[in-house]
């Protein structure tokens, strides 16, 4: 009986390891605010740009980004997206599984 308990033990922590590993670092990201800004008459090929406020663990980042309206068609507040964050740039997985990264302008705690 001990040496079954030891086996499911340890399968059970293989299954964990593996399970985190293939986590990527990604986490469970929200939308706090997405706010379309005013189109640049100068570069109209750029694509829409937009002011985007995640929440990521017990940081908020306040961050910019240009891209197609199509990608942000579901991005309202308080919707859940897998994010991590690399240096200055927020990488998210957008639901049809297009990484869409986010510059950092700032992260601050919230109150």
């Amino acid at each position: 009986m001990k040496r079954f308990m030891v086996a499911v033990t340890c399968c059970i922590t293989l299954a964990a390891v593996l399970a985190y590993a293939q986590g990527d670092g990604y986490q469970t990201a929200t939308v706090v605010s997405i706010e379309k800004l005013a189109a640049n008459a100068q570069h109209m090929d750029e694509g829409d740009h937009y002011k985007i406020s995640m929440r990521m663990g017990d940081m908020v980042y306040l961050c910019k980004v240009s891209g197609q309206a199509a990608t942000f068609m579901d991005w309202t507040s308080g919707k859940e997206f897998p994010a991590k964050e690399d240096g200055k740039v927020l990488h998210v997985k957008n639901k049809d599984g297009q990484i869409v990264d986010l510059n950092i302008n700032s992260k601050k705690k919230p109150k």
